[in-house]
């Protein structure tokens, strides 16, 4: 519930209407989270079954929009609801301002394990509209860097090229 807490208390929007709408959608993606929970008896998410789930909404069955690739990964719950979160803001962004804002927008989710415990994951849109680097932080990039960064010790990288949004995430999991 301090999640869902912290997730209302950090939401801004010009109009009641919009802030609904983010709250909404960023409990949606606790909740969806919290159902794989469940389905592992509250050993965490499965990281493939966490992205695809987040996604869904911007696949189509006839095109590929949406890619994504790693090897399984079980996240514990803390990790798995900030990197849930964090795709969710991700993608909220990307179907606004990004590339699946266009009909021949594309993103690729991969990740790795790497031999220190840590896990790399990396976001890249491309196809959609130029991007130019936000002027304001907004709740996305503070979720990603005070939950990331501070409370899982984790890196987060923005790379705003002309072409797509790139973001770098790494944390601990093991």
């Amino acid at each position: 519930m301090s999640t869902v807490l912290a997730t209302v208390r950090l939401s801004r929007s010009d109009t009641v209407d919009d802030l609904k709408q983010l709250i909404e959608g960023r409990i949606n993606a606790l909740a969806k989270v919290h159902a794989l929970f469940v389905q592992s008896r509250w050993a965490g998410a499965e990281l493939h079954s966490l992205v695809a789930q987040e996604l869904l909404p911007y696949c189509d069955k006839t095109e590929a929009r949406v890619r994504i690739d790693g090897p399984a990964v079980m996240l514990e719950p803390y990790s798995a609801q900030a990197i849930a979160i964090t795709l969710h803001e991700l993608a909220t962004n990307a179907a606004k301002y990004g590339a699946l804002s266009a009909a021949a927008g594309r993103v690729e989710i991969a990740w790795l394990l790497m031999a220190d415990g840590r896990l790399g994951l990396r976001w890249v849109e491309s196809g959609g509209p130029s991007v130019t680097p936000p002027t304001h932080r907004g709740f996305g990039t503070s979720i990603m860097e005070n939950i990331i960064a501070g409370q899982l010790r984790g890196e987060v990288h923005f790379d705003w090229r002309n072409h797509g949004l790139a973001c770098e995430i790494t944390l601990l999991i093991a």
